[in-house]
């Protein structure tokens, strides 16, 4: 069975790149080394760094050469910089490529309306071309929301520090809300295990719950005086997000409104019919775990 030791991170500094690489340092089994685009992170001790260049797939190949993995978590909308790094890795025979995925279910290809995922959508096709043609093999992380991030900074509607509900639609949608944490631990575990990964598209979870459940856990955590809860009509918001991003008018807003009206749709793949938290070591939380959890954010918010 092949065996993983070196593993190049792309996008090591950001909210699921630093998780991902704690995982592998934790794991004490891999040599990593991190693609960046320029001097001066500060990375923990043994961790080796290139500066690679993700529009030249020559400087991207340099960096790759003698890695058995690669995990991209860079972010691109546009998915160029995620194609060249996976040529680059079918192209000095890397083994195993993790694509910058960690959302949604990369088999359901209602996500590719959206404009934000056409990138990944692009992406994904592509590795699964060049697995088709045995030149890499890879795997996909479906995580579905960041439970953390999410709960931290009220990306989907709900704002512990505000004490502020805006349901999608009804919010009765049930989708998959995982930790950031356990996302970085099922990448690692996917390189421990990679027979039973191999070309597959895996789904892990903290949580399968509604955008409504989790608000009702909240106030359950925190106490149910002073929440405020409204509505929001994701068709009318999809559409003015959509007409905003084809004018370019794109904020963090836009991008947050197109990835909510995601969440809203019951057809986008939600929740997962089968999950991989065994295979991937994540462990799924009960209702007072979660409200744990949310007591932690609203302290460290407070």
């Amino acid at each position: 069975m092949y065996q993983v030791k070196n593993v190049a991170v792309a996008g090591a500094t950001g909210n699921v790149g630093s998780k991902v690489l704690q995982a592998l340092l934790d794991v004490a089994r891999f040599k990593v080394t991190v693609l960046t685009r320029k001097e001066g992170h500060p990375f923990p001790k043994g961790v080796e760094t290139r500066v690679v260049n993700y529009d030249s797939i020559d400087s991207l190949s340099e960096a790759v050469k003698g890695q058995d993995a690669v995990i991209d978590c860079t972010v691109s909308m546009d998915g160029d910089s995620h194609i060249h790094l996976m040529d680059a890795a079918a192209a000095t025979g890397v083994y195993r490529f993790i694509p910058s995925e960690f959302s949604f279910d990369p088999t359901n290809k209602n996500r590719c309306s959206i404009p934000v995922f056409t990138g990944k959508c692009r992406a994904f096709e592509h590795i699964r071309q060049l697995a088709e043609q045995g030149k890499i093999t890879y795997t996909t992380i479906s995580n579905g929301a960041f439970l953390d991030w999410n709960l931290k900074t009220g990306f989907m509607n709900i704002d512990l520090r505000k004490r502020t509900i805006a349901l999608l639609n009804d919010g009765k949608v049930v989708i998959a809300w995982t930790t950031l944490d356990s996302v970085g631990k099922a990448t690692a575990s996917a390189l421990l295990n990679p027979r039973e990964t191999e070309n597959k598209a895996l789904y892990i979870h903290s949580i399968q719950k509604s955008q409504r459940e989790v608000a009702a856990i909240a106030q359950e955590a925190l106490g149910q005086d002073g929440w405020k809860t409204t509505s929001v009509d994701m068709e009318k918001t999809f559409t003015k997000a959509l007409e905003d991003f084809k004018t370019r008018q794109v904020s963090f807003q836009v991008i947050g409104d197109l990835i909510r009206y995601g969440n809203s749709r019951p057809d986008y793949g939600f929740p997962w019919t089968k999950d991989d938290n065994e295979l991937l070591g994540v462990k799924a939380l009960d209702d007072e775990e979660v409200k744990q959890l949310i007591r932690q954010i609203a302290s460290q918010a407070a």
